[in-house]
């Protein structure tokens, strides 16, 4: 149950408002001007109508309250029971429908306010059947004739206090959210009290006038500026206490109506007052809900930008190529990944599509226009996942994967491209790199396969047989040596690291002499120099690695005509401080279209092919493990034949990455047979 002293302070406030009606008639008839008693017993009833109990309390309260007030005013015992529960019914009524068509409760549309006018109508109506009977029980000569008078002061109530109370208690409960409106400028300020000062002016002018003039129009001009500038909530009480200003003129004698007839000044006051209150009240919710349609249309604007720019971003950042082109083939949209792809001879945005490049299949078959994806979608077909390869004047080839759709309504085409070109030389090295591998593999268990059955013969001499165990034993080598090779790539990057101070000449050396003694290499002569006073910081297990592969690179891709040189030399960064180790050789160096590829996985350059076999992650494992190290590793072709490869690793312990332990000890790695 709502507090007892809400109820309380409602019926306080019920009691004054009859009181003050009941004062408000002319001295020749008893038809009030105003019954502010309709608005308040409407607006104590709606706030109790969230619960049965509630409402029931505040509808039995208000009858014997009223009934008290007009008999202690001088009405009728019949008459002073017919308004109280004509005032109780019309309410019941009003609140009822109010709340059906006005789920809300609230006041903040026009639509809202007419609402509320018209269910006063509808329930003052319904009042007013009481007063009609009232009469009659009380023998007056015509009874029918107070159901207009009634209508008309219980509904100007109900809708003006009705209209004004909901939005002051919206307001308040506003506040007490932490929603406060925004600030008043000191010119605001200044302008509203230059419309009290008018206001004022006009109505003392008007209805302050000893004359009967009918100049009521002349306050008019103030209730539109009120309309207009105030919220709803202070324009409707401008109005209110305008119209209070109306009442105390005309129970005093003044203004235009102080010559009219009881019966008709009673009816053209009340309406004058409903007139001005309802303009003033339907100027000031219009221009709140313009004002709200204004802030909602910024918003919705700010957060479509917002999407835009989201979506652009999106879109932008993104790995596919995107490009939009309307039903003119004229460009709406195109992406930073489709302009790349597509070169920069392409159409801008609003201009016609063009192209500066060559599309054919991938079967080297040229791209008829009426098969392109462009096309077929601005005819209403859809591709999917179609090869194409684009020749640029630059001789650049790129290999996309398309898919294009036509957008809905016939308003273009949407083309999403997907860069497929390193997936091509993937699938090829990966070819190269599966063929290598079988045949690597194969050609061991073959050796495997033929000894074996040798072995199996009882009657082979020692001497064959001894050779065969040891042709047995370089094939297992081999196999070893490539699974190795395997692991080595795949755990190169992910494996934890542990550092340690290491002496880049001692780990070279020993690299050197154990592939120069290993039994059946059969690689050429090759004279070494190695000056590498500099040491690194680095995984010693990895850094072995890194340095077999280069050193055994520049041996296998050396002279075989005894000429071979191998250089291996340290240097010092002078801006970061890290060590730099030089692998040089003179042998057939590096075809440069392969220059930026070589460390890439399952690559091969062309002209190594035939001089030593692998498997095309040598240089791939290299890379990681410099990486790993916070490094980096080049490669450039030496004048006069040749290449050097060039790694960049921490020469003290401060350079290493971040989380990398350091071990206590530093000694130099003892180098392991592999």
């Amino acid at each position: 149950m709502a507090p007892l002293s809400v109820h309380a302070a409602f019926a306080v406030l019920l009691a004054g408002a009859a009181a003050v009606g009941r004062f408000t008639t002319f001295e020749s008839s008893s038809l009030a001007l105003v019954w502010p008693a309709a608005g308040i017993t409407f607006l104590w009833a709606l706030w109790a109508s969230r619960s049965r109990r509630d409402l029931t309390t505040a509808l039995v309260a208000a009858v014997p309250l009223l009934s008290a007030v007009n008999l202690a005013t001088g009405l009728s015992p019949h008459l002073a029971l017919a308004v109280a529960v004509g005032t109780a019914a019309q309410t019941a009524v009003a609140v009822y429908f109010f709340r059906r068509l006005v789920p809300s409760l609230s006041v903040r549309t026009v639509g809202d306010y007419l609402r509320l006018g018209l269910v006063a109508l509808g329930a003052c109506s319904v009042g007013a059947l009481f007063i009609v009977l009232g009469v009659a029980l009380e023998g007056g000569p015509d009874p029918f004739a107070s159901f207009i008078p009634w209508l008309v002061r219980h509904a100007v109530s109900l809708t003006a206090i009705g209209a004004l109370g909901i939005v002051a208690a919206a307001s308040i409960t506003a506040r007490a959210r932490g929603d406060y409106p925004p600030p008043v400028s000191d010119a605001r300020r200044a302008e509203y009290a230059l419309l009290v000062v008018v206001s004022v002016m006009l109505y003392g002018a008007t209805f302050g006038a000893g004359s009967a003039l009918p100049i009521a129009y002349a306050t008019i001009p103030a209730h539109m500026w009120a309309g207009l500038r105030l919220r709803p909530g202070w324009a409707m009480l401008h109005a209110l206490v305008s119209g209070g200003v109306l009442v105390l003129c005309t129970l005093a004698g003044l203004g235009p109506f102080q010559d009219l007839a009881p019966g008709v000044g009673v009816y053209v006051a009340q309406s004058f007052m409903f007139i001005s209150f309802s303009l003033s009240a339907v100027l000031a919710l219009s221009m709140d809900e313009r004002r709200r349609l204004i802030e909602r249309l910024y918003r919705a604007n700010e957060e479509a930008k917002a999407a835009a720019d989201l979506r652009d971003l999106v879109i932008g950042r993104m790995n596919d190529g995107v490009l939009v082109a309307g039903p003119d083939r004229h460009l709406i949209f195109q992406n930073a990944a489709s302009e790349r792809w597509l070169g920069p001879g392409t159409a801008r945005p609003g201009e016609v599509w063009r192209r500066d490049y060559e599309i054919t299949r991938p079967d080297g078959t040229r791209l008829d226009e009426a098969d392109n994806p462009l096309t077929l979608a601005l005819e209403g077909r859809v591709t999917e996942r179609m090869d194409l390869d684009l020749l640029h004047r630059s001789g650049e080839v790129v290999h996309l994967s398309v898919d294009a759709m036509p957008l809905p309504g016939e308003r273009g085409a949407l083309v999403v491209l997907r860069n497929v070109t390193d997936e091509r030389a993937h699938q090829r090295d990966l070819g190269r790199f599966a063929s290598v591998v079988a045949h690597d593999l194969l050609t061991p268990l073959t050796v495997f396969d033929g000894w074996l059955e040798m072995l199996e013969d009882p009657h082979l001499p020692a001497s064959e047989r001894q050779a065969s165990i040891g042709r047995l034993q370089q094939a297992s080598l081999r196999m070893r040596n490539l699974i190795r090779n395997l692991l080595a790539y795949s755990l190169a990057k992910e494996e934890r690291l542990t550092a340690s101070r290491i002496d880049v000449g001692r780990v070279v050396e020993g690299i050197i002499d154990l592939r120069t003694a290993l039994p059946g290499t059969h690689l050429p002569e090759v004279r070494f120099d190695v000056r590498a006073p500099h040491p690194v910081y680095a995984d010693e297990r990895l850094f072995l690695q890194l340095m077999e592969n280069l050193v055994g690179n520049a041996m296998k891709y050396g002279r075989a005509d005894g000429s071979a040189e191998v250089a291996v030399y340290t240097s010092v960064d002078a801006s970061s401080g890290r060590t730099v180790v030089h692998v040089r050789d003179n042998g057939i160096g590096i075809p440069g279209a392969d220059l930026e590829r070589v460390f890439e996985e399952f690559h091969r350059s062309e002209n190594g092919l035939g001089q030593a076999t692998g498997t095309g992650l040598g240089l791939a494992i290299c890379r990681r493990i410099a990486e790993s190290h916070g490094g980096w590793i080049r490669v450039r072709n030496v004048e006069g034949g040749g290449a050097e490869f060039t790694v960049s690793l921490p020469g003290g312990a401060d350079q290493l990455p971040e989380g990398v332990p350091l071990l206590a000890s530093a000694e130099a790695p003892r180098v392991a047979t592999p």
